[in-house]
């Protein structure tokens, strides 16, 4: 084996140097340097942190009201004074902003006086179908604890009795059912129980 001459073998040691410099240089520049490799594996900048996410307002107490209670209620009932009468009441939340709870209730009684005794007993066939033609009422309504109060907006047709809605109200009863109770101006207040019937 030829030995190495100086110039050889110093050049050997320098690359030898070279190599060992090269693979602890990081360590040495971390020792020597600590705070730029703290930073450089620290928390990120402030720019790339997403903002906190807002969490989504509660619904209104109509959207809630409108999920109870809307869809199609209806009953019926026989009146103190013997007419049978029938409601149907349609909750809904109105298509304009803000929502609002509308109501849209029809009343349509058969008056069963008249015909006391298998006959026509006062007034004419004309009398008794205006006495039966229905009358409608566009209401909007507030959420209480326990049901809806309705504001009479609109009425459509002529009560024969000459008492229009002045004001309803649904109540809970049970399951799948409420209890409407409205005035009519001067008449008697009444009461008649409604089921679901849709919605």
């Amino acid at each position: 084996m030829k030995q190495l001459t100086e110039k050889q073998k110093k050049t050997a040691w320098a690359v030898v140097s070279l190599l060992v410099l090269i693979h602890f240089a990081p360590r040495l520049w971390n020792v020597v340097h600590p705070a730029s490799s703290h930073a450089a594996i620290g928390k990120p900048s402030p720019a790339h942190i997403a903002p906190p996410a807002i969490p989504p307002a509660p619904p209104s107490l109509e959207t809630v009201a409108a999920a109870k209670y809307g869809g199609i209620w209806q009953g019926s009932a026989l009146m103190p004074d013997q007419a049978r009468c029938g409601i149907r009441l349609e909750i809904r939340l109105s298509d304009d902003l803000p929502k609002r709870l509308k109501g849209f209730e029809t009343k349509k009684c058969l008056p069963t006086s008249p015909f006391e005794g298998g006959k026509l007993r006062g007034g004419s066939i004309a009398d008794v179908i205006r006495e039966t033609s229905p009358v409608s009422s566009v209401m909007t309504g507030t959420p209480q604890e326990d049901g809806l109060n309705f504001t009479v907006d609109q009425t459509i047709g002529t009560p024969a009795d000459g008492c229009p809605l002045s004001g309803f109200s649904i109540t809970d009863f049970g399951q799948g059912q409420v209890m409407a109770q409205w005035q009519e101006g001067t008449c008697p207040a009444g009461k008649m129980l409604l089921r679901k019937a849709r919605g």
